[in-house]
Order: structure tokens, then C-alpha cells, then sequence
């Protein structure tokens, strides 16, 4: 295919060039609605438009669903902007303006399809056959009801955040509709993070306190800046308190747009952020003493007593609950009736040997000196010492401040780390020594410094406490509890680990370590090797992919190929034909999210928002802005058909049901829940059980969008000397180590070595899989980074944001530290080859600067370059370095939170 979109054409001649782009794609579904109506009304007409709104709605050009407003002339949406009402203030980032694109893009579809060629591959014609939506409904649900019926397990999903909305209505859809917990989850984001923010801070997402804050270290990381949860909220709060003197210090291999506006980027070595922040907390231990101790004494399980020769916390025999030495009488008694608790020493208790957990810490810590971690990091010793010492300071330990008449502990600085830090073997123990960091200066949920999203609500109005969920307690060691991220309901990391045996209800084996619970990517490799876990849970046929391209999202892509054509059969749901829909048997095509109805995307929970007092609770609308081309539906929509079709809408509403706050009058009765899901019923219950009968479905369709401030209790837990405590020894990973060996040894071991030396109480620093290699020939480590124009989703399809990469010249090129170029004979426009050390091969374009660390080649995104004729915009741009990982090696997962190690080193030269 030769015809392509120019990036930089106008409107008008975009839309006029829509029927004759469609024709040349010769697939169904690929003309454009309105365009006739668009071109009579000359887009805006010389007499002046007969028509002329704003709509509200949200953007779903990222995971962050900002609200927005539509500028709608005539029938055509002419202006995206953001909603000044919303918790993004108006802000809205170049992504999201980009979205007109996508919604008069020539190339989407619109159309089901099916496919009449059953030899599969990337370069194989499907030969797609346009057909009605009954018959694809009829097909589809055929498919799913026939898998569901041999064995739930035979169906499974997939999906990644293009569709988040909709991705909660197919979970539920699966579990109480089908019956099954089947699902792939791309390599995305935070794998591991999510959970240990569960520990640390109740739920599945932490952050700076960005208003507050008054120093931030970032470890692989450009949240608030560039990326992550809600930045177009918290890039301003944080924009506002960098005026105001707060500092920022970013540890990455790569200076990008975080790094670029901190006092200090540290290049560091990929994959070895955790032996940069034990290195941290040694300097703030053993060299300044800079420790919050009434935070450790009385905040913290630092006092637990643990027997020092299993390293097991002890427990009183009588309540079951830790104990600490009390220094008040010099009797070891239960945590909860110890008067004054001893932080640090070793003592003898019935025989046994024991010893605080901070003793053990603190110990533990004395290997990990500036001048250690050097070698492995390659960071000078004197950056960690500085580093350390002014973020000890910026903490103010003993300071309070007073935030709506609540005296508060005033900690204003965090150390927070994503996606770069974690994509890694021993995932686990970056979380433990970054979220360390926090404790060890006591701004673990304190203000200024490491907290949650959403740890309580008390409501969404005045005198209405509907929505409610409090902060949990694990009574035995009175730690913090979680309630998840996804939902209000507890979710305890404790009672998992503690009190549940396994019970395996995927090929994800998600239930086997409980933080590996959101992210189950063993199913990668028990889908085609079930052998390997003793064939518990044998391989899905059926697949249901939501608005993801599977071949791109994890590893090899060669290996990914191969796992979808081992499938009986796939139906794939999206807005156009990637790289894995060549592989798929059924296209069900949705609607552009400007023209879809999609209730509450925000949901409740503020998961996909950002923690702060003054960023407020927050429900919105997606509503259609213009009618749908072709009349495509929503995903939504899709999945309650084919839920409706195989008869399992009772289990369904049942879901959904038991995740709303719902009022008693919209509960028992409300829902015939033998009928498919009404959404605008469900919405309606939803917003007047939340707020009001005034707030109903069609308020929100007016205003889009409705705000009610958080309280200061909601937002920081330890408010008014309320319970609650934070781990520095983590018992809880032993204990789910324990309950892992436990289920193993009783299926008879796995076909390969479960390693359970990852599961530790104190973060300890093990290198990632390619660290120790030293053949010349493969000196490089390849990674990849994001911004704000290419995260999440749809990104190089869309042409306005094509055409900014490409003024861009090291956005879809290979960036190389100028000195290493100049070791290699390399030079910025050199086309070069980069290969694995298992015959890998991905090639691309030179780009040499400063800006990337000696050791790394870099690119953005890292799972480009796609192959698809049928999105010619973005055909072989950006560079796919993924490919080069192999995906299936149970060596490369970390065994406790199945996150995957994409530390690799490759060959680069000239091609």
C-alpha cells in the first residue's frame, strides 16, 4: 500500500480524502460518516454554521481519561479541549487534542469481519469478509459459549488500557458471566508497584504528595511530568511547588522529560535502582543519621521482634498478634499493649534468639555502602551521599503542619519509582528499597511525602455517605490493609499470605504469590509450555482481545505469533487492523471514544487520577459527541450483547452490582438482572446513589463532569493519631513464600526451579539476568522510555502525533551516548542492526547525544515498528526493541510478582 495520510494536511482536505483513502484500504468498515454532510456544510460554511456546541465527555487518548469538552459545528467536532470543571483544571495534554484525528482517521474500521483463509501469519492475507453485526454477535458468542461449556478456562481475554472502561465490563463479564479468571495482561506498567503500594499504603497506587512535596527522587520514573496516573493534575501541582523551591533528583538511563527539568539526572545502569536506594538508606543509617525515629517506633513494625535464626516474626501464643520488647518494664508483650516499644536490640524470649526488625534492617544495610553500589550502578559514591543527605533534610523530620484545621506530620519528601525501575528480575526488592527510603524518614502517608490515591472515602456529598470504603487494619501485626486499586473492597496481602492456601484459577497462576495477583504473566508461558507447571491448568483456545495488539505487547514477537496461531480461535475488538489482527478470526470493530457512551471512566476508586488533598473526588461521563460511523458500537456494548446472548446476564449484574455503591432503592429489583445490562439505567443509579436525585444520568450528560473535596482524614490515614502502621521488615513475602513452596511441592513440583530466594523480608540487591555477562561482542543494554505523546495507547496510528515524532529526530531513531558512538565509528543517521545473544535482530536509525547513559541504547516505547498494511500512518515507525527479549524463560520472571526482566544485552553495528 502506497497511500498515506500527510501528516501535516488540513482538516478539510483530511476529511474530503477520507472515501478515496477507504478505497484503496479495501477492507469493510473503512469509510467515513458524515463525510458527504461534512463537505456540503464545507466544514464551516460561509453563511455561518447552523450549529455550534460544546460537549462534554472524557479523552481516552491515554489511560488517564481526562475530562474534556467537544467543539462540535455542524455535526463535525472541529476542537477538543479540557474541561475547566474537571480535576485537570482545563489542562489537557498534545495526545489528547490529537483525538480528532482518530476519529475522522480513514483508516479506522467500522465494520465486523470475518476470516475466510485459515493459514495464519503476519504476512498472510486473511482474506476478511464484511458481515452483519447479528451474524458476528451469533459467532462470537457461539465460540465463547461452546469454550465456556468444555471448560471455563478455555476462554480467556486480553486487554490493555485503549479501552480501560470498557476492559472492567469484560473482567466482570468473564468472572460472573462465563466463569473464568482467564486473562493476558500486557508487560505495561506497574507490575509489582501496584502491590507494594497495597502494602505500604493501602492501595494500588502511590505517589509524590505533589503540592507538598519539597524534594522528589524518581527511579525510572517520569511521574507527574511526562507519564503515569493523572500527570495533567499533578504536572501543575508539581510545576507550582517547583516554584516555590522544591527539588527533584532522577535516577535513569535515559534524560528524558523528567530528568531533563530535575536539579540532578544520575545515569544509572538499567535494571540496578535498588542497589542505588540501599546505598541511600545506608548513608541515611549508618552515615548522617538522618531518621524519622518516632515514625519508626511508632509507625512502623521496626520493634517486631523476629526470631533471628528463621527470621520469622514471633507471635504471641495467647492473641496471636507480634510482639515488641516494651522498654517501660522490660517485658516482651503483645504489639498493641506495649506502652513505650524498643526499636532496636536482641533479646531472649523463651529460648529463642530474637531481635527487632529494624535491628535486622539496619544490620542488613551495613553491606550496601556508597562506594559498593559504584561498581554495580556505575554512580559516583559522592551523588549517593548528596542525594542522601538533602533528601534526609527536605523530610523536616519533627516539623507539623496544619491543613484545614488538622495538625499534621509535615514529611515533604518521597522517593518514587514505575515502570523503568521494575520491567526487571527481582522486581520486588526495587519496590522494598525504593518504599524504604520513604519510611526511614517517616513520610510514608504523610504529608509532603509517599502517598496513596484513595486510602478512605466518606463520601461524594454533602450528608451522603454511599460511596464510603475506610482504611483497613491487619490486626496480628497491626499493619495497614489493603483494599486494591480497581475497588473499594478489601484485598488483603496479609490474609492471602497468612491464613489462604493456594487455589489456582488461572494459567496466570496469579493466586500463587499474592503481589503477583494483578499482573499474571506466567500464563505467557503456560499457554504454551503447560508442561512446565505440571500441567495444572491447561492452554485457553479461545481469546477475546480488547483493544490490544498481542504481538507487540510482551516480548519476542516471533514467540507471540506462534502463541496466538496455537489458538482454536480469537475475535479481536478495536478500532483498527494491527499487526495481531492478521492472526485473528473474527473482527468486532468498535466505535472511536468521541463516539461512544461509556458511564463513570474515572469509576470511584481515583485509581486513574492522583493522590493529593486538593485533587478531588471526581465522576464523569463518555458520551457521544457524534454519532458513530456506521453505527459501530462500544466494546461495552459488545461484550453485554455477547454476555446476553449466552445466557449468563445473572452472574453478570451480579458483578457489577456488588462493585457499585449503590443505594438500597436501586439494588433488589431495581435491575431485571435476566436482561441484558442497561447502561444508562446502571449510570443513573450509579451517579444518584453517589451524589443526589438531582445528579441523575442527564445532569451529567449537560455538565460532564462533578467534583467534591476530599477531606484531610480521607486523604492522609495517619490524621488524628488514627491506627496504623507500615512494614520495614516485610514477614508478609516469607509467609507467601512459605504458602508457594506448600502448593508446588504438593502438585509435584514445577518443570523448572521456582526461585525462592526472591522472596525476602529485607530488600536485597540481585542482579538482573544479563548483568554478569561480559562478552564483548554484546555490550550494550536497550531499553525503552515514554512521554506523554506515545504512553498507553494508540500513538504512531494517529498523524498529528506522527507528524510531531517526526519533527522529532531521535523519537523513532536509537539514541547512543556520544562517546560510545565515537568508540564505535558510529554517528547520528547511521542506519544500525541491534542483535540479541539469541539471534534477535531489530534495526533502525543512529541518534547520538548526550543524554543516555554510556552502557544503553535507547528508543521510545520499545513496542513499535508495526508491520500492518492497514495502518499505513503507522507502518515501520518507532523500533519494536522488545522483540529482542526473549518471552517464555521462566529464568528471566521474578518469581514473586512475575514481572519479566527486559535487561539484555545486544550486539550494535553498522548495517
Amino acid at each position: 500500500m502506497e497511500q498515506q495520510v500527510d501528516a501535516g494536511i488540513s482538516r478539510r482536505s483530511f476529511i474530503a480524502g477520507a472515501s478515496a483513502a477507504a478505497a484503496v484500504l479495501g477492507i469493510g468498515g473503512a469509510s467515513l460518516v458524515g463525510c458527504s454532510a461534512a463537505n456540503d456544510a464545507e466544514i464551516l460554511s460561509e453563511t455561518g454554521p447552523k450549529e455550534d456546541k460544546w460537549i462534554p465527555t472524557s479523552c481516552n487518548m491515554c489511560f488517564n481519561q481526562c475530562c474534556i469538552k467537544a467543539h462540535v459545528v455542524d455535526g463535525v467536532v472541529v476542537e477538543l479541549k479540557g474541561d475547566e470543571n474537571g480535576p485537570n483544571e482545563g489542562r489537557m495534554c498534545g495526545k489528547g487534542a490529537s483525538g480528532i484525528m482518530q476519529l475522522y482517521d480513514p483508516y479506522r474500521i467500522t465494520k465486523p469481519m470475518k476470516r475466510t483463509n485459515p493459514e495464519k501469519g503476519l504476512d498472510v492475507d486473511p482474506g476478511w469478509e464484511e458481515i452483519t453485526w447479528d451474524e458476528a454477535y451469533a459467532l462470537a458468542a457461539e465460540k465463547i459459549s461452546a469454550a465456556v461449556a468444555n471448560r471455563p478456562n478455555d476462554f480467556m481475554w486480553s486487554s490493555v488500557v485503549a479501552s480501560s472502561a470498557a476492559e472492567e465490563y469484560l473482567w466482570f463479564g468473564s468472572l460472573g458471566g462465563w466463569g473464568t479468571a482467564e486473562y493476558m495482561m500486557s508487560d505495561l506498567c506497574g507490575t509489582g508497584i501496584h502491590q507494594f503500594s497495597d502494602i505500604y499504603t493501602t492501595t494500588g497506587n502511590s505517589g509524590p504528595d505533589y503540592t507538598y512535596c519539597k524534594y522528589l527522587i524518581q527511579f525510572g520514573t517520569q511521574a507527574g511530568i511526562a507519564t503515569r496516573h493523572g500527570y495533567n493534575v499533578s504536572c501543575g501541582r508539581w510545576a507550582d511547588a517547583r516554584d516555590e523551591g522544591a527539588k527533584m533528583t532522577v535516577f535513569d538511563p535515559h534524560m528524558s522529560a523528567s530528568a531533563a527539568k530535575a536539579e540532578r539526572w544520575v545515569p544509572i545502569r538499567p535494571g540496578t535502582d535498588t542497589a542505588a536506594a540501599l546505598a541511600i538508606a545506608n548513608v541515611l543509617v549508618h552515615e548522617l543519621d538522618l531518621l524519622d525515629y518516632d515514625y519508626l517506633v511508632n509507625r512502623t513494625n521496626g520493634p517486631t521482634l523476629v526470631d533471628i535464626e528463621t527470621r520469622r516474626t514471633v507471635y504471641d501464643e495467647a492473641t496471636g498478634h507480634a510482639i515488641y520488647m516494651d522498654a517501660s518494664d522490660g517485658v516482651i508483650k503483645p504489639y498493641d499493649r506495649c506502652v513505650l516499644p524498643t526499636l532496636e536490640g536482641e533479646f531472649d524470649y523463651n529460648g529463642r534468639n530474637v531481635a527487632t526488625g529494624f535491628t535486622l534492617y539496619k544490620k542488613h544495610l551495613e553491606q550496601y555502602t556508597p562506594e559498593w553500589q559504584e561498581e554495580i550502578t556505575t554512580v559516583p559514591a559522592q551523588t549517593i551521599r548528596e542525594v542522601a543527605k538533602e533528601f534526609g533534610e527536605a523530610a523536616c523530620i519533627g516539623e507539623t503542619i496544619e491543613i484545614d484545621g488538622v495538625t499534621l506530620d509535615y514529611r515533604p519528601a518521597c522517593a518514587d519509582l514505575f515502570s523503568g525501575a521494575v520491567h526487571h528480575k527481582h522486581c520486588g526488592q526495587a519496590c522494598m528499597a525504593v518504599m524504604n527510603l520513604n519510611v526511614l524518614v517517616g513520610s510514608c502517608n504523610q504529608c509532603g511525602g509517599f502517598i496513596t490515591f484513595a486510602a478512605e472515602c466518606h463520601g461524594f456529598a454533602d450528608g451522603n455517605d454511599t460511596v464510603f470504603w475506610p482504611t483497613y487494619i491487619w490486626e496480628p501485626d497491626g499493619l495497614l490493609d489493603s483494599h486494591g486499586m480497581g475497588s473499594a473492597a478489601r484485598n488483603s496481602q496479609y490474609e492471602a499470605a497468612y491464613t489462604t492456601e493456594v487455589s489456582i484459577t488461572s494459567g496466570g497462576f496469579k493466586e500463587l504469590v499474592p503481589v503477583a495477583e494483578m499482573d499474571a504473566h506466567w500464563k505467557f508461558v503456560s499457554q504454551v509450555h503447560p508442561e512446565l507447571f505440571n500441567n495444572v491448568m491447561p492452554p485457553s483456545k479461545v481469546m477475546f482481545a480488547l483493544a490490544c495488539n498481542p504481538v507487540r505487547w510482551w516480548q519476542n514477537h516471533d514467540e507471540q505469533v506462534e502463541m496466538l496461531k496455537g489458538l482454536d480461535y480469537i475475535i479481536g475488538c478495536d478500532i483498527y487492523l494491527t499487526d495481531a489482527c492478521s492472526l485473528f478470526d473474527l473482527i468486532m470493530p468498535e466505535a472511536c471514544y468521541l463516539e461512544r457512551f461509556e458511564p463513570y471512566p474515572l469509576t470511584y476508586y481515583a485509581y486513574k487520577g492522583c493522590g493529593g488533598v486538593d485533587v478531588p473526588w471526581t465522576l464523569g461521563i463518555r458520551q457521544p459527541v457524534v454519532p458513530a460511523r456506521d453505527d459501530c458500537p462500544s466494546a461495552i456494548e459488545i461484550v453485554n450483547e455477547l454476555i446476553d446472548r449466552s445466557g449468563s446476564n445473572e452472574g453478570y449484574w451480579m458483578f457489577l452490582m456488588a462493585t457499585k455503591f449503590l443505594k438500597p432503592e436501586y439494588q433488589e429489583g431495581y435491575f431485571d438482572t435476566t436482561r441484558k445490562v442497561d447502561l444508562e439505567r446502571l449510570a443513573d443509579a450509579v451517579y444518584k446513589s453517589a451524589i443526589d436525585d438531582e445528579h441523575g444520568l442527564e445532569w451529567f450528560k449537560e455538565h460532564g463532569v462533578y467534583t467534591y473535596p476530599r477531606k484531610v482524614e480521607e486523604m492522609y490515614i495517619f490524621a488524628n493519631d488514627r491506627p496504623g502502621k507500615v512494614p520495614i521488615y516485610n514477614d508478609c513475602i516469607l509467609a507467601m513464600r512459605d504458602r508457594a513452596k506448600r502448593y508446588i511441592d504438593g502438585v509435584g513440583g514445577f518443570g523448572f526451579d521456582f526461585e525462592y530466594d526472591e522472596f525476602t523480608a529485607l530488600p536485597t540487591w540481585m542482579e538482573c539476568c544479563d548483568h554478569h555477562i561480559e562478552d564483548p561482542d554484546y555490550d550494550m543494554f536497550p531499553i525503552y522510555w515514554t512521554d506523554a505523546m506515545n504512553i498507553d495507547t494508540h500513538s504512531v496510528y494517529n498523524a498529528w502525533i506522527n507528524e510531531v515524532n517526526e519533527q522529532t529526530p531521535w523519537l523513532y531513531a536509537v539514541e547512543m551516548n556520544s562517546k560510545t558512538a565515537e568508540a564505535k565509528g558510529l554517528k547520528t543517521g547511521d542506519e544500525v542492526v541491534l542483535t540479541s545473544r539469541e539471534g534477535a535482530t531489530v534495526e533502525g536509525r543512529l541518534f547520538v547525544s548526550e543524554t543516555v547513559h554510556p552502557e544503553v541504547l535507547s528508543v521510545v516505547v520499545g513496542s513499535l515498528g508495526s508491520k500492518s498494511k492497514h495502518i499505513p500512518i503507522g507502518e515501520d515507525k518507532g523500533i519494536g526493541i522488545n522483540h529482542l527479549i526473549p518471552g517464555q524463560d521462566p529464568k528471566r520472571f521474578d518469581h514473586m510478582t512475575q514481572a519479566y526482566d527486559q535487561c539484555i544485552r545486544v550486539n550494535v553495528s553498522k548495517k
